[in-house]
């Protein structure tokens, strides 16, 4: 099987910036998260990457969020990340403790709203 599409998809809503990573993400596809991450992040508003519908992520994604998140300055940082519980997203979450870094939920409308962690 061919490996699946990476893409990254953007939209605002109510003044939340929603990245929605689709696919495999790795080294290849970091630097155009990490462009993406600091346009939206000029924009203003609020950042939340929805990684759901990731089938792969590898290191150099979980540490462009963690700049982005970690970065000061006036520039926005990520709020929060989706990644729901028995997806490839939440076992890594787990596995790397991303939540120490960001705040991780379970659903894009709790993410949105900045509700409970899972």
């Amino acid at each position: 099987l061919p490996p699946a599409e990476s893409r990254i998809e953007i939209v605002c809503r109510d003044g939340v910036w929603i990245l929605t990573l689709h696919g495999e993400h790795d080294i290849a596809t970091q630097p155009s998260l990490h462009d993406e991450l600091g346009g939206v992040a000029a924009a203003g508003g609020r950042i939340v990457v929805d990684l759901s519908r990731a089938t792969f992520l590898d290191s150099s994604v979980v540490r462009a969020l963690a700049v982005r998140t970690d970065s000061a300055g006036s520039q926005p940082r990520v709020a929060g990340v989706v990644a729901p519980a028995g997806t490839f997203a939440g076992r890594l979450a787990a596995l790397v403790s991303l939540d120490e870094i960001v705040p991780v939920h379970a659903s894009l409308e709790e993410a949105c709203r900045g509700g409970p962690r899972r």
